[in-house]
């Protein structure tokens, strides 16, 4: 992927991009991300009559095109939920968390989660839902101060610290800051939501039910994690925290980048990662801890 931004005026940002097919593409965007134009030649307007992977290429683009404009421009465009650098100081706030506080914002995701196990009812927001399908529980994570405003970005500044150890686990590299790179990468979790719950049935049909809100502003990140056995992981902790992790690897293979040497570890992440790694062949199984993964780069099929 290889791109420049091209031009600026008072509303947008425009820039041109080759893709890691070869193709190019234009694109303008406005100052809080919203796409205006894309043309690529390579590729039909209509995503019906593109393929599988062509539609992926252009996902890509416009994704890697976000986040250019935000690191080089200092922008708002990429979403929220989709920051590596709001992600990167999630993962920094919860690791840092007290056991008794953990508990407290992230007891009942945990509980959701092994009733799935235990002799308990499975408790579920719709209708013949089977508790054998694809569940994906998820649960946002407001932050202060603003992770957006840190100079340099706050994932550069983690990535200085321990780029090239992708084989320790992250929460313990998170563990290991010291007082001055708490002083720098100080974070802290202002609210979490209530649980929010995917549901899909393997056969095309994929409901959400959405859990309280209690912030007026879009949440820093979301922890999602699919229905497994709590009691098959030492820490629940660290595993929230791991997720955030993969969640930042995804976010770069989604983009069409190598994540960082740092995050190249296999585990679940997102939703919509597992998503694109399962059905797309331009992505690995990258979710899956047992797969056999070849590459860390999404180039073309």
């Amino acid at each position: 992927m290889k791109s420049i931004i091209t031009g600026e005026d008072e509303v947008r940002v425009g820039v041109n991009l080759l893709d890691n097919a070869g193709e190019e593409h234009g694109i303008e965007m406005e100052f809080d991300g919203e796409i205006k134009h894309h043309q690529s030649e390579a590729y039909a307007d209509n995503p019906r009559f593109r393929t599988r992977e062509e539609c992926e290429h252009v996902d890509q683009a416009r994704r890697f095109a976000k986040w250019q404009v935000y690191r080089e421009r200092g922008y708002d465009t990429v979403p929220p939920l989709e920051n590596p650098d709001r992600l990167t100081a999630a993962l920094l706030a919860i690791a840092d968390l007290s056991s008794d506080t953990f508990q407290a914002q992230f007891g009942e995701l945990e509980r959701r989660l092994a009733r799935h196990y235990d002799d308990g009812p499975v408790e579920l927001p719709f209708p013949n839902a089977d508790p054998d399908d694809a569940i994906i529980y998820q649960q946002d994570v407001y932050l202060e101060p603003d992770p957006v405003e840190h100079d340099p970005p706050v994932l550069e500044q983690f990535l200085s610290r321990f780029d090239g150890d992708p084989d320790t686990p992250v929460a313990r590299r998170a563990s290991e800051l010291t007082t001055q790179d708490r002083d720098d990468l100080g974070f802290e979790v202002e609210a979490v939501s209530g649980i929010h719950t995917v549901h899909n049935d393997g056969q095309g049909t994929e409901r959400r039910d959405h859990g309280e809100q209690p912030l007026d502003r879009d949440p820093d990140a979301r922890v999602e994690l699919m229905a497994f056995d709590t009691d098959s992981v030492d820490s629940f902790h660290h595993y929230v925290v791991s997720n955030l992790a993969y969640q930042i690897r995804d976010r770069f293979l989604l983009m069409g980048q190598a994540p960082p040497t740092a995050f190249r570890a296999q585990g679940w992440g997102t939703y919509r990662g597992f998503q694109c790694q399962k059905f797309c062949s331009l992505y690995e199984e990258y979710w899956s801890s047992e797969a056999d993964i070849t590459s860390w780069e999404p180039w073309t099929e």
